[in-house]
């Protein structure tokens, strides 16, 4: 009978199935512009960023003020090392000879002034027997004596100085990167040999688009998702940058500035630099200068750290998926 009932309805009422159909499609259709809405909220206005990149300070190693052969190298590539380590020696035979040399300089001088003091104090004693004019002339002497013995105590100091600096040391604690230095090559002096990354100062750069910078505050948190891991990052913004390149700005034809005249359709909006500071790296997390990253510095970063509702975890995987 109730089949009967339902086959009396008029054609424009639909069936409990046809409803039950729209009803999904409405559902779909909505989760579907609340998506979408998401997405074009996330890229034109959310302070989030998947421009960025991992980025540490880099110590590159040269000698200075010496050159030589490489008789020793005491690290390997990716090696950790820490401030004062040995890296590498030079060969030190003549900086030895040039330390001897300045010695003997140094004591001939020494002598020479005992002389020249000896010599004007005899003159000054002598009483009306010499010239006050030649007087003058041993005391000049004895002056200038003294001058040589400080000129060549400077040159011993800058010998001893320079044989001390053929044993090259590590200046911070961090990792050996890019090892090209081998036994036997010859190292100029103020020419890079090797490079060690600061591993006590790894930051994020991340470039937000201009319109996204109204958002980003300096002192406000950030969560930070690398490619390479699964763990969230967390970190501060210290400082947004002040300037980037103009390429109208080269100048010209007598010193004028150099103006495209092409006006593009689509105006591309500018990249800025923001340095952000990590606060806090999970365990098992390896940080390298380079890795790319995506950043969220806005108010919304702790609860993305920590989402706790399924719109939480939603916008937490388009920020850091897509």
């Amino acid at each position: 009978m109730q089949n009967n009932w339902k086959k009396r309805l008029p054609d424009w009422i639909p069936s409990d199935r046809s409803v039950v159909g729209v009803l999904v499609t409405l559902l779909f259709v909505i989760i579907a512009l609340y998506l979408g809405y998401v997405l074009w909220m996330l890229y034109m206005r959310s302070p989030w960023t998947r421009d960025a990149f991992v980025r540490a300070e880099v110590a590159d190693i040269a000698t200075e003020g010496v050159s030589g052969y490489v008789t020793a190298i005491y690290v390997k590539d990716n090696q950790k090392v820490r401030a004062g380590d040995p890296l590498f020696d030079i060969d030190p035979t003549r900086y030895q000879y040039a330390v001897k040399e300045a010695e003997a300089q140094y004591e001939t001088n020494k002598k020479k002034l005992v002389l020249q003091k000896s010599l004007a104090k005899m003159r000054m004693n002598a009483q009306g027997a010499v010239s006050v004019q030649d007087k003058q002339i041993y005391e000049t002497d004895a002056e200038v004596a003294q001058d040589a013995v400080d000129n060549a105590k400077a040159a011993l100091d800058l010998a001893k100085y320079n044989l001390y600096r053929t044993k090259v040391v590590a200046p911070c604690d961090g990792f050996m990167t890019n090892m090209r230095l081998r036994l036997g090559d010859y190292a100029t002096s103020g020419q890079s040999q090797m490079q060690i990354v600061d591993n006590t100062t790894f930051w994020i750069e991340a470039y937000y688009e201009e319109i996204k910078l109204i958002n980003v505050k300096v002192g406000a948190k950030a969560t930070i998702k690398l490619i390479a891991y699964p763990q969230i990052l967390l970190g501060e913004v210290k400082s947004i940058g002040r300037g980037v390149l103009n390429q109208n700005n080269a100048p010209g034809y007598q010193g004028l500035q150099n103006v495209n005249p092409i006006d593009a359709w689509i105006r591309l909006a500018q990249r800025i630099p923001v340095h952000i500071a990590i606060t806090d790296v999970p365990e098992g997390v390896f940080l390298a200068a380079g890795l790319t990253a995506s950043v969220d510095a806005g108010p919304e970063a702790q609860r993305l750290a920590e989402p706790r509702s399924l719109l939480d975890w939603i916008q937490r995987w388009l920020e850091f998926n897509i």
